[in-house]
C-alpha cells in the first residue's frame, strides 16, 4: 500500500509560495461555483484526495521525487538564482506531470472514457461504467503513461516572467496550462489535432504571486528576455496569464493576500462568460449500409442508439480562447511549422523521430 492514504494532485510544495506569508498552511480561495472568495482555507485539504493515483507505492515515491525536484528549483528560482539547465529540465517534467494529473485532467480523460462506453449494451467487467471508475481509470493511465511521454516537452524554451506589478499572479486547482496561440489564431490549423506535440505549443504555470513559468515553442513564438528572464510592468500582461488560470480551472482560484480578494473576484466575473460549458463535444455515429465504396455512418443522437448497433464515437476537444495574450510573446519572423500530409503542424524533432525525412514525408511552411 501507498504509505500516504491523502494524495495530493496539486502539491503542497506548488502552492506554497501562494499561501499567508509563505508559511504553507493557509491559503486563500475563490470559488467559482459559489463566486466567493474564503480566507485562511487550510492547504492540506487542497486538492487532494484518498488514494488519488492509487495504492502503488512505487508510483506514489516516483512521484514525489519529480515535486521534490520541482520544490528545490522554485526555491532556487524564487531567491533569484540564474535559470540553470537543471531548473529548465526540472520544469518542463513537472509542469507536463502537473498537466496529466489534475482532477480536471483526470475528469476530462474520464468524460472520454464514458462516451466511448456510454453506449447500449457495452459495459466494463460485466457492469456499467460509473463516473468513479472512469476517473481511477484514467488517472492510473495518466500516471503511467507519464514516462514515456515525458520526453515530448524536452523541445520547449523555458522562461520566468518576473511580475512588476501591483497585480499579483494567481494560480489554481488546475495550475499548469497547456494551450496553444498559433493554433487559435491561425485559420490553417481549424480542425486539425491539438496536443503538446504539435507546433505552436505553450504551457503557462505560475510559481509563486511574482514568478510564472512559461514554456513555448520556439520554432513559432520568440519572447524578448535577458538569462531567461522577463520584466513585465504592464498589467495587461499579469491579467492576461492570471486569464488562463481562470479559464482553465476547475472549481478554485487560489491566492496570497486577502486584500487582493476584490480583483480576483472581479476578473473571475469578467472572464466567467468565456469558459466553455464543457470541455468535450461528443458525436455518434451508426452503420448506415455498406457498398462497393465501403462503409457509411450516419450521426445519430445519444438518445436514440441501440443495443447491437455498430457505433463510432468522434469526441472534440473544446479549447478555452483568452480574450488576449501577454504581450512578450510574438510570431517569429521566420517562424516555420512542418506538415505531415494534412496533419496538424508539427516541430521539426518531432517529425525527425517519427522517421520523417525532408522532403519525402513532411514538408516546411511559413506562418
Amino acid at each position: 500500500m501507498a504509505d500516504n492514504k491523502n494524495q495530493h494532485f496539486v502539491p503542497r510544495c506548488h502552492f506554497r509560495p501562494f499561501t499567508r506569508d509563505g508559511g504553507g498552511k493557509q491559503i486563500q480561495v475563490v470559488n467559482l461555483d459559489r463566486r466567493r472568495a474564503i480566507s485562511d482555507v487550510p492547504v492540506r485539504s487542497q486538492c487532494s484526495g484518498d488514494y488519488f493515483y492509487g495504492d502503488d507505492p512505487q508510483l506514489e515515491a516516483a512521484i514525489q521525487m519529480v515535486e521534490q525536484g520541482y520544490a528545490a528549483s522554485v526555491r532556487h528560482l524564487l531567491a533569484g538564482g540564474e535559470i540553470r539547465r537543471l531548473d529548465q529540465s526540472v520544469l518542463r517534467r513537472f509542469i507536463l506531470l502537473q498537466f496529466c494529473r489534475t482532477e480536471a485532467a483526470s475528469r476530462r480523460a474520464a468524460a472520454m472514457t464514458h462516451a466511448m462506453t456510454d453506449i447500449p449494451g457495452v459495459e466494463l467487467e460485466g457492469r456499467p461504467v460509473t463516473d468513479r471508475e472512469a476517473i481511477r481509470i484514467a488517472v492510473k493511465a495518466a500516471m503511467h503513461e507519464y514516462a514515456g511521454l515525458m520526453r515530448i516537452v524536452d523541445d520547449l524554451k523555458v522562461c520566468m516572467v518576473r511580475n512588476n506589478t501591483q497585480i499579483p499572479f494567481i494560480t489554481s486547482d488546475d495550475p499548469a496550462i497547456l494551450t496553444n496561440r498559433w493554433y487559435l489564431q491561425s485559420r490553417r490549423t481549424q480542425g486539425l489535432a491539438f496536443g503538446a506535440r504539435h507546433a505552436g505549443t505553450l504551457f503557462l504555470m505560475p510559481l509563486s504571486p511574482q514568478v510564472h513559468a512559461v514554456l513555448y515553442d520556439g520554432d513559432i513564438y520568440t519572447v524578448a528576455h535577458r538569462g531567461g528572464w522577463i520584466d513585465v510592468h504592464a498589467p495587461m500582461d499579469v491579467a492576461a496569464l492570471n486569464e488562463h488560470q481562470i479559464l482553465n480551472s476547475f472549481a478554485n482560484l487560489y491566492f496570497q493576500d486577502w486584500e487582493s480578494r476584490s480583483a480576483v473576484l472581479s476578473a473571475m466575473e469578467d472572464v466567467i462568460p468565456r469558459r466553455p460549458a464543457s470541455r468535450q463535444e461528443v458525436y455518434y455515429a451508426v452503420k448506415d449500409r455498406t457498398t462497393d465504396w465501403g462503409t457509411r455512418y450516419a450521426v445519430k443522437p445519444h438518445a436514440e442508439l441501440e443495443i447491437g448497433e455498430e457505433t463510432l464515437v468522434h469526441i472534440i476537444g473544446v479549447r478555452p480562447r483568452p480574450a488576449a495574450w501577454p504581450s512578450f510573446l510574438q510570431y517569429r519572423r521566420d517562424g516555420k511549422a512542418y506538415y505531415n500530409g494534412t496533419r496538424a503542424g508539427y516541430t521539426r524533432r518531432h517529425c525527425i523521430e517519427a522517421g520523417f525525412v525532408t522532403g519525402h514525408g513532411y514538408r516546411k511552411v511559413r506562418l
